[in-house]
């Protein structure tokens, strides 16, 4: 077998499990289930399978921030805590306008992030998400089920309005929410964010300012209603090289301000109702991570040999000895065939018939005349007669 068929036949192998898969029926039947986002729900179960989660643009996430107010309360002091200018009283301060942000307390202060349970159920949930802010809801996806989520934004008078939606991990939302309290501080680490937004996909994995989405992917701007599904490799875990390794949790995000993204919404100067379905449809075959580093190399690995396969089939071409085929016989070559006459094999005395005899062989003897005619038989016969009675006589 030669080695260009050994090569395909390999290739061929490695690539009829993936064929497979992609062309089975329950599977094909599941992804359009799924997609349909239709079900039966049960009810979430705060900080057990879900938990809610909020940025608001009148809090700050930042706990040392509320340690310098609180302390310059207690010492009498305003400003940012460098300025040591005591003052008799308090000023009192404004409360900030909330009627526009209908998050309660318990989902922006609480900074607890309870273990989750892997999400295998159907959910169901309306979130309330005031103008400039953000809604979240923290998951714990699982590997062994295809999670697609359906989200719809309105406004409180049921029109569509837009809005946008991520995808985030642990470590996204974290640079997530970085981005948001720059924002509204006002400070100069926002103007540099901002100004690197434009950066080019193949370069966004070099920008330690901004954030991204999950898979560089799950980001739906500018958007009333979303779908979108997912299937999870394994768990999501994030390594550092200064730490050891975290567990990933996933973040629905729905943005209601103007993030430093330029295609993203403004803020709608409304509350913004979304509701969001959750879809689990458990997997019947799970392909491990490997299967896909491993189709690529097979198919660079015939790629490159295909050239050298080639190469060596035509070096080998003009090696091979071939038999000539001699259509005209010539004195050199023996006959290769069988005469069709069947009286060719048998012998000149065996040829004739039985009641002739065979010729007698003539000899030419040197000096006579080459042109006399041989006398009949008949005269021959009479001669010899008649010399035989004057034999007689004497």
């Amino acid at each position: 077998m030669s080695a260009h068929i050994r090569v395909g036949s390999i290739t061929l192998t490695l690539l009829l499990p993936m064929l497979f898969v992609m062309l089975s029926t329950p599977i094909s039947m599941q992804v359009q289930a799924a997609d349909s986002c239709s079900g039966d729900t049960s009810p979430i179960r705060w900080n057990e399978t879900a938990q809610r989660m909020a940025l608001v643009p009148f809090y700050s996430g930042n706990w040392w921030d509320s340690w310098f107010e609180d302390d310059d309360r207690r010492n009498g002091r305003r400003g940012n805590g460098n300025n040591n200018e005591n003052i008799a009283e308090e000023e009192p301060q404004t409360p900030p306008d909330t009627s526009l942000n209908p998050e309660e307390p318990w989902m922006y202060e609480d900074w607890v992030l309870p273990r989750l349970e892997p999400l295998e159920e159907n959910h169901y949930t309306t979130m309330l998400i005031g103008n400039d802010s953000v809604g979240a809801l923290r998951v714990n996806l699982s590997a062994n089920y295809r999670t697609t989520v359906c989200i719809r934004l309105q406004d409180m008078n049921l029109n569509a309005i837009d809005g946008d939606v991520y995808l985030l991990t642990t470590e996204q939302y974290d640079s997530y929410a970085q981005s948001y309290e720059s924002t509204h501080q006002d400070d100069g680490y926002f103007e540099l964010e901002q100004s690197l937004s434009n950066i080019p996909p193949e370069w966004r994995s070099f920008n330690f300012l901004g954030w991204k989405s999950y898979r560089d992917s799950h980001e739906y701007e500018k958007t009333s209603e979303v779908n979108f599904a997912l299937n999870l490799d394994g768990p999501e875990v994030y390594t550092s090289l200064f730490s050891d390794s975290d567990w990933q949790d996933f973040y629905i995000v729905i943005d209601t301000w103007d993030n430093v993204h330029d295609g993203d919404a403004d803020a709608p100067n409304s509350i913004v109702a979304a509701d969001v379905t959750i879809i689990t449809t458990e997997r019947s075959l799970i392909l491990p991570p490997f299967t896909v580093s491993l189709v690529f190399f097979v198919v660079l690995l015939g790629t490159l040999s295909l050239p050298f396969i080639l190469n060596a089939k035509y070096m080998r071409a003009g090696l091979v000895a071939e038999t000539p085929q001699n259509i005209v016989p010539s004195l050199d070559t023996a006959p290769e065939y069988t005469s069709l006459n069947p009286l060719a094999s048998l012998s000149a005395q065996e040829a004739l018939p039985p009641l002739m005899e065979a010729p007698k062989d003539v000899v030419q003897i040197p000096g006579l005349v080459s042109n006399v005619e041989p006398l009949p038989q008949m005269a021959s016969t009479e001669q010899s007669s008649q010399a035989k009675s004057e034999s007689e006589l004497l």
